[in-house]
């Protein structure tokens, strides 16, 4: 008979996969193996499963020897291949969730792990999770994967979580001497993890379930987070009423009881995107575009509403809508990135927010690092909008006005199209005489012999006999200003075509009643007869002025209902400034979609063709190509319309390019001008097929590439500058989100106790401490920078052409880490103040990313004695620090390593 999973364990005959061979796995691998288990190491890193094998040390806290011995005797097993889950009887998951411990997690790599794991489940394994995330990780993403199989968590197989809580290079604290937590989804599950654990650690704490513990290690950051904070701001404090910080806090330490010592550092910050830059929201069958500001905002004020976004999938390489499970806005000193692609697209985010890359395979590189000829990916085809209903591809007017105020109403009156209002005789004088205590009025005749009604008088009516909306007209005025609209409005092709027209050549103004005009070139008679025809389809009236001066035709609509119509219903905007596609209509089918471009592009559009022979020089050499090439280019005056309309091409499957004008684009390559033959008419069209006509060699546009589902476009230029706040948004997997120019970005990646806050907000509860902690830590690198151009200033220097030393530059005291490393930052601001930057750090002998490019430097006596202020970052063990002081003119010291300031050195 075999061994149950709690036999194996206790006899260790158990089986264990680690995946994840870092600083959290490759430690807990070795113990396990050391204790007699039998362990493979997962990991796709193919160079650190090949150094694991070999036997070198790539993680401090894993001692050479320990390696060596459970790679000899045959206890660990590094690999890259998942199969071998196959054979485990418990899995580990102990992937990063980046930047973690301050920040929030990108659980898209523990979905990865998972989706293996339920490959190769089977009757009697433990799942363990490690990783660092947010509450209800576990049984929300985890369990519902694991469970497709048919296997039942608790009977079938068990499920816990059990957080990391290595502290790297702490000598004093290895894994075995501290503490674990555990929780389960089931009992069972928790009390086979706390067994497992208990081989390799003092003490294991089992608490009630996955989310209590997945809360402990949050509430673990967000105590530190807050704490640090704290002091930090206290340091800031006491610098200005002239009190060293650090005595103070020295002199507490001293209580027996209820304090705990924290001590001021460098703050860093989250990765986010511009206030500037949209996102596309949907909301029923519209698709709202709006600055990612206004979006935090909204869900910053209404927490529970349940948003969603435009998302794009890399891996089914398709958009989609997801929700959106956290959202922040934070201050910002750090450094932004300012992308620019070939073909015009611009893009501002934070140093280090992740962007996807697609170099044949899919990556993700900071935005830091991206480099010239990477390539982006932009969406194509939006995803269906699954809620529509059959009227959404109308307007009901009197619906829609109905909640006007009395005094619009009172002026308007509903007249059938195809029948008489006395058949409802009876029922209407009932009505009037309800509202006017027993009695007919008069009007009650007149209201039957002209076969008009009120339109408050309608509504009542309404109510008791459900009559067509479509078989109606609204009148608003009398005499010359009465004018008629049909009650529903079909967004049918002709229609959406109208929209266009206004969008490009429109505008609307309000004197005594709604007035709305569209201008166009008197030579461009096919779409000023094409407006009038679909304004006289929807019942009403116009006028044409001819103006002799500037060459123009202009339909005049007089409406008070078409004005509500366009401006305040459809929302398409005033004036060339303010015009704006209607929400809903990206809901619509394609030929719909067609028809509003049509009407966009004739408006607005130039096409242009050259044919012959193109003459330019080049090393004193004269050439001559013949040339067939036609450009269509467009420009506006809003920015919404302009991105907007981007959004409508690529659902389009156009993809456009962009010109150094702002708001305005260019669209060429045989393909993409052929698709445009039908959309215009007359001249333009004319010019068109000529192209077509004479082309006979398709050139590609190798601007842009298309793939199957989406195209990329390569980066041009990388530039820095600064910003005040920045916002982040997270969204369910994919993690990722359509941005400004179409782009499509990874998630955002903000602080985990700030995910913390957004996570409680969802249940009404708004936490006032933890997103103050993350505002302040923020703030610590400018602070600092600050600090030192200021007793740089007291020594007569100015920080423009200061000669800066940086001491230790890793995130951590004796860690090979940057994750989170404050020293960059304080390096990116010194720079923008044209300081002349170098570091020394024995852990680190490069640093290589966008804008900084620096080799550790050696340290000695008339090196040292160059600089003009020295900063102490990370105080690591094996310097020496005497032999520093007694060589430098200036340091400012961020770790207390020298105790007490004096004429020389400067505290934090």
């Amino acid at each position: 008979m075999s061994l149950t999973i709690k036999e194996k364990i206790i006899s260790k005959d158990a089986k264990i996969a680690v995946i994840g061979l870092g600083y959290v796995g490759l430690p807990l691998a070795v113990e396990f193996a050391k204790k007699g288990f039998c362990v493979f190491g997962i990991d796709s890193d193919r160079d650190r499963v090949e150094k694991a094998k070999n036997a070198q040390r790539y993680i401090l806290d894993v001692e050479k020897k320990d390696l060596e011995l459970v790679i000899g005797n045959k206890k660990l097993f590094p690999t890259n291949n998942f199969s071998i889950l196959n054979d485990a009887d418990i899995i580990i998951i102990c992937v990063p969730t980046p930047l973690k411990g301050k920040y929030q997690p990108n659980v898209s790599y523990i979905l990865a792990a998972v989706k293996q794991i339920a490959k190769y489940l089977h009757k009697g394994q433990l799942i363990v999770l490690e990783s660092t995330t947010y509450p209800g990780t576990t049984d929300e993403l985890i369990l519902p994967i694991l469970q497709q199989s048919g296997l039942k968590c608790g009977s079938d197989f068990y499920l816990a979580f059990s957080p990391e809580r290595i502290d790297p290079g702490n000598a004093n604290f290895p894994l075995k001497k501290i503490p674990k937590i555990v929780g389960g989804i089931t009992k069972e599950s928790g009390e086979l993890t706390k067994l497992l654990y208990e081989n390799i650690v003092v003490k294991v704490h089992l608490v009630s379930s996955s989310r209590a513990a997945e809360t402990v290690k949050l509430l673990e950051n967000t105590f530190r987070l807050i704490n640090i904070s704290l002091i930090n701001e206290l340091a800031i404090m006491a610098h200005r009423m002239g009190i060293d910080v650090w005595e103070v806090i020295e002199a507490a330490k001293t209580k027996p009881f209820g304090f705990m010592p924290f001590y001021p550092s460098s703050g860093v910050g989250g990765h986010c995107l511009d206030k500037n830059e949209l996102v596309f929201v949907k909301e029923e069958n519209k698709l709202k575009t709006m600055p990612i500001s206004s979006l935090v905002e909204h869900i910053n004020n209404d927490p529970a509403d349940n948003v969603k976004v435009l998302s794009f999938d890399p891996i089914k390489r398709k958009t989609c809508f997801k929700n959106i499970t956290a959202a922040a806005v934070r201050p910002y000193s750090g450094t932004m990135v300012n992308i620019k692609t070939q073909d015009g697209r611009l893009l501002k985010v934070t140093d280090r927010h992740p962007m996807f890359v697609y170099n044949n395979t899919w990556e993700l590189k900071y935005a830091k690092d991206l480099q010239k000829g990477d390539r982006l990916p932009l969406f194509m085809k939006l995803p269906k909008f699954d809620d529509c209903r059959p009227n959404d591809n109308s307007v009901d007017l009197i619906s829609e006005i109905k909640s006007k105020e009395r005094e619009f109403i009172d002026k308007l009156r509903i007249k059938p199209k195809n029948f008489l209002w006395s058949i409802y005789r009876v029922e209407l004088k009932k009505i009037l005489q309800e509202k006017n205590n027993g009695k007919t009025p008069p009007a009650f005749d007149y209201y039957i012999k002209y076969n008009i009604l009120p339109l408050k008088y309608f509504y009542e009516l309404d109510n008791f006999i459900k009559i067509q909306h479509r078989d109606l007209l609204i009148c608003s005025g009398r005499g010359p200003s009465y004018s008629e609209i049909n009650a529903v409005i079909d967004l049918d092709e002709d229609f959406c075509r109208l929209i266009g027209y206004y969008l490009s050549e429109g505008c609307l103004t309000k004197d005594k009643s709604y007035r709305v005009r569209f201008s166009f070139n008197r030579s461009e008679k096919e779409y000023i007869e094409d407006v009038c025809a679909i304004v006289k389809k929807i019942s009403l009236r116009y006028s044409i002025y001819e103006s002799k001066k500037w060459h123009t035709s202009c339909i005049k609509v007089s409406s008070n209902v078409f004005g509500i119509l366009i401006g305040d219903i459809l929302n398409c905007g005033k004036d060339c400034y303010s015009m704006a596609i209607p929400d809903k209509m990206y809901s619509l089918d394609k030929d719909k979609k067609i028809a509003l471009l049509a009407g966009i592009f004739r408006g607005d559009a130039c096409v242009e063709h050259f044919f012959g022979k193109w003459h330019y020089r080049k090393n004193q050499k004269e050439y001559f190509h013949k040339v067939n090439t036609a450009n269509i280019s467009y420009f506006t005056s809003s920015k919404k319309l302009f991105q907007q309309l981007i959004l409508l091409l690529h659902d389009l499957d156009i993809i456009p390019t962009f010109k150094r004008r702002k708001y305005a684009l260019n669209i060429f390559g045989y393909g993409q001008i052929e698709f445009f033959k039908d959309i215009f008419d007359g001249k333009k069209k004319e010019i068109i097929l000529r192209y077509l006509e004479l082309n006979k060699n398709r050139p590609i546009n190798k601007t842009f590439i298309r793939h199957d589902g989406f195209a990329t476009t390569e980066v041009k230029e990388i530039s820095f500058d600064k910003s005040d706040l920045v916002y982040s948004i997270e969204t369910e997997k994919p993690h990722s989100f359509v941005t400004s120019f179409g782009i499509a970005v990874h998630n955002c990646i903000p602080k985990d106790p700030l995910y913390l806050f957004w996570k409680a907000k969802h249940y009404g509860f708004k936490s006032k401490f933890i997103k103050l902690a993350a505002d302040i830590n923020s703030y610590m690198p400018e602070y600092i920078c600050q600090r030192v151009e200021e007793e740089l200033v007291r020594r007569n220097k100015k920080i423009k052409n200061a000669k800066i030393l940086l001491i230790g530059v890793t995130y951590k005291k004796d860690v090979i880490d940057l994750r989170k490393a404050a020293s960059l930052d304080i390096i990116k601001y010194l720079q923008l103040k044209k300081a002349k930057v170098f570091y020394h750090d024995p852990l680190i002998p490069f640093l290589k990313f966008k804008n900084i490019d620096l080799k550790s430097s050696d340290l000695g006596k008339a090196f040292l004695n160059s600089f003009d202020c020295i900063i102490i970052v990370s105080n690591h063990s094996n310097l020496d620090y005497e032999f520093i002081l007694g060589n430098s003119k200036f340091i400012f010291d961020t770790c207390n390593v020298y105790k007490q300031s004096n004429n020389r050195v400067v505290r934090l």
